[in-house]
């Protein structure tokens, strides 16, 4: 991930957080390219199709939340579930990517 894309990722992650300060950074920006990467793996290795990918942007924006609310190493419950959601946005991306692979000659 380039470095403009992970301060517009961290400022709409802090924005959604309701996060003012910048104490907690670094830790959110660890957290964005671990989703960032864990999302992308889902998906395809094509990094142009994740390039100003919307529907990309906010499956990384939905596990970077799960992860920075869920972040104890250990619970008896999750604080806020997004499985159903990602699974949706994982599902939608795929199918992008399978249309996207067509039209641009590139397969895994």
């Amino acid at each position: 991930m380039d470095e403009e894309s992970e301060n517009n990722l961290l400022s709409l992650l802090k924005s959604s957080l309701r996060i003012a300060g910048d104490e907690d950074d670094e830790m959110l920006k660890l957290i964005i390219n671990a989703s960032w990467d864990s999302v992308k793996s889902m998906i395809g290795t094509q990094a142009e199709f994740f390039k100003d990918n919307q529907s990309f942007k906010l499956a990384v924006l939905q596990q970077s939340t799960n992860n920075f609310l869920n972040r104890a190493s250990s619970s008896d419950v999750d604080l806020f579930d997004t499985k159903y959601g990602m699974q949706s946005a994982v599902l939608h991306l795929k199918a992008q990517y399978q249309i996207w692979e067509d039209e641009n000659g590139t397969t895994e």
